[in-house]
């Protein structure tokens, strides 16, 4: 119980731990005399005068009882080893010196020193020094000063000194007893580091990083990126303020608690954090935060996370996020975000977005997005999004979006879209009120359809109905689409017409074609309410004249449906024609045989 409460002081401490003074608070010297003064408002004095503050539990330390101190020039530790005779133990934490009550048996002794190059002489400033069996760590001062406080659990522990660009040293001490030591450190021979160009960045890179983690942390997991250590468990108040303290980046946890955040080497089984998880290296099993979680090595398992989640290199499970994901390597399962996911290598399995997916590789899988889907790789599967599909490469598949689907490479499959299609090569259907493709093999289903290498003809023309035509027809010869409008002029001879139409070119010969198509045309006898469609069935014979110039012409079976809308002065009065005979179509429909021609350009 008496553990328990002392861990709990740890987790009422501020959570932005303030940049401790060069020689630490516990080595300030300060002036006292009182003379029988409660033992709370003693220690106030002694904080005032060392600009730091006391924290404790006013269970575990008599404040209203009366003490008698004098010392001149002391150190503060000096000054509370006289007031509390050694049953208490000091721990630094920003601007605040927490009291801890020692355990029963407990003994608690401090090495300090200095770290020298042995090469040149000179102290050694941020260098790590640790114990390995207790997980306690330092940084040396501008000074090379450094004190560790241990436990005495041991005969004897091991020192440990390590920083970037020099060897690591060891020395053995004999443990109980405060201590000097001098420890000496040797410039690693340099030499070129390899660049691997695939490595991913590390977690204290980033913004999250920089932003949650103190420069002291940084400097430790650089000086002691070689280090780790296996931890049944950690529970912590922010990064550095746990059960694993400044060694906390170096330590691979089974259960990891965070009240506000944590950060660790690894994770092993399950870490939860109210706030925030910052993992430098694997993260395997469940990760779960309420803002966010940063992983720098691979993911394998659950990652759950109420605004962000950050993996900085591959990810093979489930990875939820109320916000943004981001898979900085390939990812294998499933990714659901409320606004924004992305993977930056390849994604196999499902994407579900809010508002934007991006997969950078290749997707192997579905990708749905309430907004817009890309992928700048290859994609198999299905691409669903309500605005916007984007992919660079070949597809295997279907692209469905409420206005565009655009894909750079061969598409193999359907694009069904409500405005917009495009597809570089065209292996399959498109249907959309404009389907555009460099080539095809397939069918394009819309209003435009552009084939640019592929069936382009402009005809003029006259029929039955209108003596002055011109259709656009595009698309590909087995299935093009056609644009057509049309006029009369003349006394009580007024009319004109626009109209849609789908067709099929059969080749016979060299020089000859035949066409089938069937069209649908709005006939205007003076304005919108004076209208009547005409459906036309008209198959043509093709005789090629030049290179691209034909001559065309056949009969017209046509039937016109109308509601006795009659015509305004000066407008056609009968369609058909007097000279057309017609027959009954049912209801008010009229049919006759009619017929086109005209002369085609391509």
């Amino acid at each position: 119980m008496l553990l328990q409460k002392q861990l709990l002081v740890l987790f009422l401490i501020c959570a932005i731990s303030v940049r401790v003074a060069a020689q630490g608070l516990l080595n300030k010297t300060v002036s006292i005399e009182v003379n029988q003064q409660p033992l709370a408002e003693v220690l106030n004095s002694i904080g005032k005068q060392g600009n730091f503050y006391f924290s404790y539990l006013s269970t575990i330390l008599p404040k209203d009882s009366l003490v008698s101190i004098v010392a001149k020039n002391k150190t503060i530790k000096q000054v509370l080893d006289l007031l509390f005779a050694g049953d208490y133990i000091y721990k630094e934490s920003g601007d605040y010196i927490i009291l801890l009550r020692r355990l029963p048996g407990q003994v608690v002794y401090q090495v300090s020193g200095v770290v020298i190059d042995r090469k040149t002489g000179q102290r050694v400033s941020n260098a790590s020094v640790y114990e390995r069996q207790q997980l306690t760590a330092t940084l040396t001062n501008s000074d090379g000063y450094f004190r560790l406080r241990l436990k005495d659990k041991y005969p004897t522990a091991a020192i440990s000194v390590s920083k970037d660009l020099y060897i690591d040293t060891s020395v053995l001490i004999t443990a109980g007893y405060d201590q000097e030591v001098a420890l000496h450190i040797s410039p690693a021979t340099y030499q070129l580091k390899t660049v691997d160009i695939t490595s991913r960045a590390q977690v204290e890179k980033t913004w999250f990083g920089k932003v949650f983690l103190s420069s002291r942390q940084k400097l430790t997991s650089l000086n002691l990126g070689a280090f780790l250590a296996d931890k049944p468990y950690q529970v912590s108040l922010t990064p550095g303020l746990g059960t694993h303290g400044k060694m906390s980046g170096q330590v691979v946890n089974k259960f990891s608690f965070n009240m506000l955040g944590g950060y660790a080497a690894g994770v092993d089984g399950v870490e939860i954090g109210n706030v925030f998880n910052i993992v430098k290296k694997d993260m395997q099993h469940v990760q779960v935060a309420g803002l966010f979680n940063i992983v720098g090595g691979k993911t394998n398992g659950i990652q759950v996370a109420g605004f962000h989640n950050n993996v900085l290199d591959s990810m093979n499970g489930v990875q939820l996020s109320g916000g943004s994901n981001i898979t900085e390597g390939s990812m294998r399962g499933v990714q659901v975000t409320g606004a924004v996911g992305q993977v930056y290598g390849n994604m196999n399995g499902v994407q579900v977005q809010g508002l934007v997916g991006v997969t950078r590789g290749n997707t192997y899988g579905w990708q749905v997005a309430g907004a817009l889907s890309y992928t700048g790789g290859y994609m198999e599967g299905l691409q669903l999004s309500g605005l916007g599909v984007y992919n660079r490469k070949e597809a295997h598949g279907a692209q469905i979006a409420g206005a565009w689907n655009i894909n750079r490479g061969t598409m193999r499959g359907v694009q069904i879209s409500g405005l917009f299609n495009y597809a570089r090569q065209m292996n399959g259907v498109q249907i959309g009120l404009v389907n555009v493709a460099d080539t095809i093999n397939g069918y394009s289903i819309g209003v435009i359809n552009i084939v640019r290498k592929g069936y382009k003809k402009v005809s003029v023309y006259c029929t039955d109905v209108l003596p002055y035509n011109i259709a656009w027809k595009t698309g590909r010869s087995k299935l093009y689409s056609i644009l057509l409008a049309g006029l009369s002029t003349g006394i009580n001879n007024k009319a004109w017409g626009i109209g849609y139409g789908i067709g099929k070119l059969i080749p016979l010969h060299t020089l000859l074609d035949l066409s089938a198509e069937v069209a649908v045309q709005n006939i205007f006898l003076g304005n919108g309410s004076h209208s009547i469609q005409v459906y036309s069935l008209q198959p043509s014979l093709h005789v090629k004249l030049y290179k691209s110039i034909e001559l065309f012409g056949g009969p017209a079976l046509s039937v016109n449906k109308h509601d006795n809308v009659g015509s305004l002065p000066g407008y056609k009065a009968n369609i058909p024609g007097e000279h057309y005979p017609s027959f009954g179509a049912g209801g008010n429909a009229t049919g006759w045989l009619g017929w086109q021609a005209g002369v085609m350009f391509f």
